[in-house]
């Protein structure tokens, strides 16, 4: 298998220009950076929920990226901590991983049970939620051997 050197981080920081006011000639340009980052949404499932809704859900991808595969993920979430927050995953928790905005929205989805995670993915309407936290994936080189 190709190792890329890439470490895999889930950040809560975002770029500047996502939270300023964006004036009319620069408005395309900040709107171009923000969208091309892959996002990631961190839920806590409270259970069933009471309600009905009819609508149509999309299946999680087994693949975004050639960095972004479920089977990363996995190896890098059950070995060590990814997120830039003190976080303590609890039974039921869903992360999910957004392909950037410019394109349809794939996601890998998550989720922690017995211990670890698994790649699963809770029924569109079925579930409540309360959001822990979100971000954009980033990308670290961990090459030992880097040249200067």
């Amino acid at each position: 298998m190709c190792e890329t050197g890439k470490e895999i981080k889930l950040c809560t920081c975002f770029p500047a220009t996502m939270n300023k006011v964006v004036h009319h000639k620069n408005s395309r340009k900040a709107k171009n950076k923000r969208l091309n980052d892959f996002t990631w949404t961190l839920d806590r499932c409270l259970g069933p929920s009471n309600t009905t809704m009819d609508g149509m859900g999309y299946m999680p991808e087994e693949a975004l990226s050639e960095d972004l595969t479920n089977e990363k993920m996995l190896v890098y979430l059950n070995s060590k901590n990814c997120f830039d927050f003190d976080y303590e995953p609890q039974e039921g928790d869903n992360l999910k991983i957004y392909t950037p905005e410019n394109r349809i929205r794939e996601h890998l989805s998550f989720i922690f049970e017995n211990g670890e995670w698994i790649a699963d993915h809770y029924g569109p309407f079925t579930h409540l939620f309360e959001k822990i936290n979100y971000g954009k994936v980033t990308f670290e080189d961990n090459n030992e051997d880097k040249k200067d």
